[in-house]
C-alpha cells in the first residue's frame, strides 16, 4: 500500500536508467517516431497529434544532446522519460504514444537499432584497418624478418607478410559481421509482451521502412526469444576482429622489445615511466590484449545470461543491457585505436637485417637436399646435425675471444 520499496526499486532498476539516458535514448526516440507515424496512418492519431508527437519527439532529442534531457531512477528507464515529458507538456496525446507496444519490443527495437548500427561501424573499421594494413604493403613484402612458432624464432618471412595475414583477418570479419547484421536486420516492434496485439491492425512493415530494417520479424513469440540471444550473436560477430587485434597486441609487444625493436610508434603513442626516465612503454598494446579478454568476458555474461531461460521475456534479460554495451564500446575504441596505428607503424629494417642469422635457414636446407633426390628424414637429419655442429664450433671459438 506504501509503495514499492526503495531497496526493491534500486535493486530492479540497477543501471538501466543511466544506460538509457547517456546511450541508447536516440534510437528509442528514432523508434517511437515511426510507432507514432504507424498509428495516424491506421488511425488512432489524427495529423495534429502526429504532429505534436514529432515535435516533442524532436524536441526532447535537442534537450538530450545538450545533457538537458535526464533519466531518473524513478522514471526507471528512457521509454517512460519520454512518455512522461510529452503527456506532462502537451497532454493527452502523450497517453496515445504507447498503443500498441509494450516496454518489451519498445527496449527490444531500441536495442536492436542500436545493435546494427554498432554493427556496421564495427564493420566499417575492420575494412578501413584491412585498408591501412594492405597499403603498407608495397613496400614491406619484401623486407625479410624472422617468422615464429612457440614464441621462438622459427622460418624466414616478411614483414608485408606478417602484416597482410593480419590485413586478410580483418577482411574475413567484414564478412563474419554482415553475416551478423543479416541476421539481427528484423523489426520486432509490434510484437508488444510477445504476443502481437489482438483488435488493432498494426503496419509493422510501415514502421520495418521507417527505421529501415530489411524486413520484420514475423513470428511475436520469436522476438522475444531473439532478446538476449541476438546481442550475443553481434558480440560473438565482433569478438573475431578483437581476437585479432589482441593477437596484433601480443605481437607489438613482442617486436617493440628493446631485445627485438623491429618497430617502433611515435612517442605519442607510447608512455613513460615514474621513476625510470628513459623507459618507453607501449602501454597501448597491454591494454589492448586485456581487453580482447575483457570482451569475450563480456559475451559470456550475457550468453550465460540467457542459457536456461525460457519463451517469453525475463526480467534477467534487463542485465544483458549494460555488458552489451560496453562490448560494442571497447569494440570500436580498440579498432579506433588500431587504424591510427597502422600506418604510423615505423619499421627498423636495420634491426629485421641483423635478426635473419642462419638459425632461421635451417628448414630450407633440408629442402634443397630434398630436391638433390633424399628422403625428407634422412635430409632433416643432415641438416640438423650439420647446423648444430656448425654452433657449437662457433660457440667454441667465441669462448676463446678475449672478453672486454
Amino acid at each position: 500500500g506504501g509503495g514499492l520499496h526503495p531497496l526493491v526499486e534500486a535493486y530492479t532498476v540497477g543501471e538501466d536508467y543511466r544506460l538509457d539516458g547517456e546511450v541508447l535514448l536516440p534510437y528509442d526516440l528514432k523508434a517511437s517516431g515511426a510507432h507514432a507515424s504507424m498509428l495516424q496512418k491506421i488511425g488512432v492519431l489524427t495529423a495534429e497529434e502526429l504532429q505534436t508527437l514529432k515535435t516533442a519527439l524532436t524536441e526532447i532529442e535537442e534537450l538530450w544532446k545538450k545533457g538537458e534531457f535526464k533519466v531518473t531512477p524513478s522514471q526507471e528507464d528512457g521509454h517512460t522519460a519520454i512518455e512522461q515529458y510529452i503527456t506532462e507538456k502537451y497532454g493527452d496525446v502523450g497517453k496515445k504514444i504507447h498503443t500498441g507496444r509494450s516496454r518489451n519490443d519498445q527496449s527490444m527495437t531500441m536495442i536492436r537499432l542500436y545493435s546494427l548500427e554498432q554493427l556496421r561501424e564495427v564493420k566499417a573499421l575492420a575494412l578501413k584497418l584491412a585498408s591501412a594494413a594492405e597499403a603498407r604493403l608495397p613496400k614491406l613484402n619484401d623486407v625479410a624478418m624472422p617468422g615464429y612458432t612457440h614464441m621462438q624464432r622459427a622460418m624466414p618471412t616478411s614483414v608485408g607478410t606478417w602484416l597482410g595475414s593480419f590485413a586478410q583477418g580483418w577482411k574475413d570479419a567484414a564478412k563474419v559481421l554482415d553475416g551478423a547484421i543479416s541476421v539481427l536486420d528484423q523489426n520486432p516492434l509490434g510484437s508488444a509482451a510477445g504476443f502481437g496485439i489482438n483488435g488493432l491492425a498494426l503496419d509493422r512493415a510501415e514502421t520495418a521502412k521507417l527505421m529501415g530494417f530489411a524486413t520484420v520479424q514475423s513470428n511475436p513469440m520469436y522476438c522475444g526469444l531473439s532478446r538476449g540471444m541476438f546481442e550475443n550473436v553481434a558480440l560473438q560477430a565482433m569478438s573475431l576482429p578483437m581476437v585479432l587485434s589482441s593477437r596484433f597486441a601480443t605481437d607489438m609487444m613482442m617486436f617493440t622489445q628493446q631485445e627485438t625493436l623491429f618497430v617502433a610508434l611515435p612517442d605519442n603513442f607510447v608512455t613513460g615511466s615514474s621513476i625510470m626516465p628513459q623507459k618507453k612503454n607501449y602501454d597501448l598494446f597491454e591494454i589492448m590484449r586485456a581487453n580482447g579478454k575483457v570482451f569475450g568476458s563480456l559475451q559470456m555474461q550475457i550468453q550465460e545470461t540467457i542459457v536456461g531461460l525460457g519463451s517469453g521475456y525475463h526480467r534477467d534479460l534487463q542485465c544483458t543491457k549494460k555488458a552489451f554495451i560496453e562490448a560494442c564500446q571497447l569494440a570500436t575504441s580498440t579498432l579506433g585505436l588500431l587504424k591510427e596505428v597502422i600506418p604510423a607503424l615505423q619499421v627498423r629494417e636495420e634491426k629485421l637485417k641483423a635478426a635473419m642469422t642462419e638459425d632461421l635457414y635451417v628448414t630450407d636446407e633440408v629442402y634443397r637436399l630434398v630436391a638433390k633426390g633424399k628422403a625428407f628424414r634422412e635430409a632433416y637429419g643432415e641438416a640438423k646435425e650439420a647446423f648444430f655442429k656448425r654452433k657449437a664450433r662457433q660457440e667454441a671459438e667465441d669462448s676463446k675471444k678475449p672478453r672486454l
